[in-house]
């Protein structure tokens, strides 16, 4: 992780043209200059849809999170659809050049269709684009009779009698191959779906495409029988080429695209922000992002990535906010293209991404809701966010080890009510078969409740260090494994734990009674985790501060007096030029060899 940030952030020129290399930047084709020319400024860029000639706005309203009245996403919570808040979205969507409104009978718990329709049939048929699904994924829609059934109650919800865009819902998901045939081929839907564009009623016809890469190579192997017009897939940045490596049931969208656009089929993009990781994405990295564009979002990159590919045709962002929807229009309006050392630079930037192992959690919330009520996307989210800010510490020897141990708990029941959170989870595996990451998320849940509970644990070792030390009698203790009392003066114990007991400090839990810089330099060179001092100087505060040592006190003073009361102490006083712990401690262990 060093090595990654000092690529990106300690270089200013950091591509040196040549060093970086072709392989980073794709090769379908993408503006030298990155000069947008392709609308006005100020106007939407558009993309011209290949078969009919229609100009469809590279931003693409994704309908899958409409607001709801309780402030949340509808797709989260339980309260009803916020109508009079996704009218005034559509309508500054529709102002702002987008045409282009893609839902789903699955979506906001099946009402999305419902209030997508009312808000865009307050506007001429014309002005708009419909993007709708056959969201056939329970088996009991899989026979012929149920899925024309969602077919025909998509128009009525829609309030159309025809549909422009209409995809297959999420092929390769769950049973890959078997699944895909029980719902569209052994039951005759394609065959209905082909029929129906035939007749106009559906204008374009593809499909959605998540997890088994068989299903996607299967249906491009038929384009000349099927004849699709377009495909949905997943691309940004991360995706790009590392979507194996995330998961090695994943497709790279470098593939995917290039399979699309070797065959001339245009693309609609989702997850260009990979469920909101890419605009929020390691702190250590968004200083460079700013350095370039200072004016613009940290998403807007990903959104920049995703439009520079000539065979997009447009880019789903579900935009729950107007201010989500006014950034995204600034991005597009127009699109300012990437250049060959932009592309460069946000596949390095995705390098150093990878070293952080999150969750490839998107939160699209298919898992949900699950039958013992876990907040799933919640628990799985926050762990990436906190492992993005560096605050999953693995071990108590790590700098800022109790810091990020209280902020991932006092963050995690902040993210997750008690009673939906990971320890909960009963393997049931209900969740599984529905996740379009293919994360196997029972296994995740275990594993963030271990790490949890072992972060609770030692929490709890600090509680009793400061409990028995306040019974009184100690001048320190020490918690490492088990808990260990202290009644020398000064810091004899600490100096004879460093030069004896070394093992005992390393990681400990630590409450002493006063702590000056000759102690602070003891504790910091033994490598304590936590210290909690009734006294400490501000000298010795700034050197734990200085080494991430989480530290709690009662008081902090100029410095630790002598015995008498009458002067500084002596180890204080012999120390007070040092400038480094390690200094100080030679200082300390001379005077002590002395006597």
């Amino acid at each position: 992780m060093e090595n990654c940030r000092k690529n990106i952030l300690g270089r200013r020129g950091f591509l040196k043209n040549a060093a970086i290399g072709a392989a980073a930047v794709p090769a379908f084709g993408c503006s030298k200059g990155g000069s947008g020319a392709s609308a006005p400024a100020g106007e939407m860029t558009m993309r011209e849809n290949p078969k009919t000639g229609e100009k469809v706005s590279l931003l693409g309203f994704g309908c899958m999170r409409w607001p709801s009245l309780d402030g949340r996403s509808a797709r989260e919570g339980v309260g009803e659809i916020d109508q009079n808040a996704v009218n005034e979205l559509v309508d500054r969507a529709i102002a702002g050049g987008v045409n282009y409104f893609d839902t789903s009978p699955a979506y906001c718990r099946g009402k999305s269709e419902r209030a997508t329709g009312i808000a865009l049939s307050r506007h001429p048929r014309e002005k708009y684009f419909i993007a709708t699904k056959l969201s056939n994924f329970a088996p009991a829609s899989w026979t012929r009779e149920a899925s024309i059934g969602i077919y025909r109650n998509s128009l009525k919800e829609l309030r159309t009698d025809y549909i422009d865009y209409m995809l297959l819902h999420g092929v390769g998901m769950g049973g890959g191959m078997e699944e895909f045939r029980a719902r569209y081929i052994d039951n005759g839907i394609l065959e209905f779906l082909l029929a129906e564009r035939k007749a106009g009623r559906i204008r374009n016809l593809g499909f959605s495409y998540h997890g088994d890469i068989r299903v996607f190579d299967y249906l491009l192997s038929k384009h000349d029988v099927y004849k699709w017009d377009f495909v949905q897939i997943q691309l940004n940045y991360l995706d790009w080429k590392h979507a194996k490596q995330i998961n090695d049931r994943n497709t790279d969208a470098e593939y995917l695209y290039g399979e699309l656009d070797k065959r001339g089929i245009p693309a609609v993009i989702m997850e260009p922000l990979l469920g909101g990781r890419l605009s929020n994405i390691p702190h250590t990295l968004v200083p460079e992002f700013k350095r370039r564009e200072p004016e613009m979002s940290v998403a807007s990159w990903a959104f920049r990535f995703a439009g520079s590919f000539p065979r997009v045709l447009t880019v789903l962002s579900g935009m729950v906010k107007m201010e989500h929807l006014e950034d995204n229009l600034r991005t597009y309006s127009p699109l300012k293209e990437l250049t060959r050392e932009e592309f460069a630079f946000l596949e390095e930037a995705a390098e150093c991404m990878m070293e952080f192992n999150t969750i490839p959690c998107n939160d699209c919330k298919y898992c949900m809701p699950c039958p013992y009520s876990l907040d799933i996307p919640a628990i799985l989210l926050h762990y990436n966010k906190c492992l993005n800010e560096r605050m999953v510490p693995e071990s108590r020897l790590e700098p800022g080890y109790a810091r990020a141990r209280r902020a991932y708990l006092v963050g995690y029941d902040r993210s997750v009510p008690k009673l939906r959170q990971a320890s909960l989870c009963t393997g049931c595996e209900q969740c599984v078969p529905h996740c379009p990451q293919r994360i196997d998320i029972p296994k995740e849940l275990r594993r963030i409740d271990k790490y949890v509970q072992n972060l609770k644990r030692q929490a709890a070792l600090m509680g009793d260090v400061k409990k028995k030390f306040a019974e009184g009698g100690y001048s320190c203790v020490v918690g490492n494994g088990e808990v260990y009392t202290f009644s020398r003066p000064g810091i004899e114990d600490l100096l004879d734990l460093y030069q004896n007991r070394r093992p005992l400090l390393k990681g400990a839990l630590v409450a002493d009674r006063a702590v000056g810089k000759a102690a602070a330099s003891v504790l910091a060179m033994a490598g304590v985790a936590e210290l909690y001092a009734e006294i400490i100087t501000r000298p010795a505060l700034e050197m734990l501060d200085a080494l991430r040592i989480e530290v709690s006190y009662g008081k902090v003073v100029p410095h630790i007096k002598n015995r008498a009361g009458d002067g500084m102490c002596p180890m204080e006083e012999a120390c007070r030029d040092a400038k480094t712990p390690a200094e100080c401690l030679k200082i300390l262990l001379s005077k002590t060899a002395a006597k």
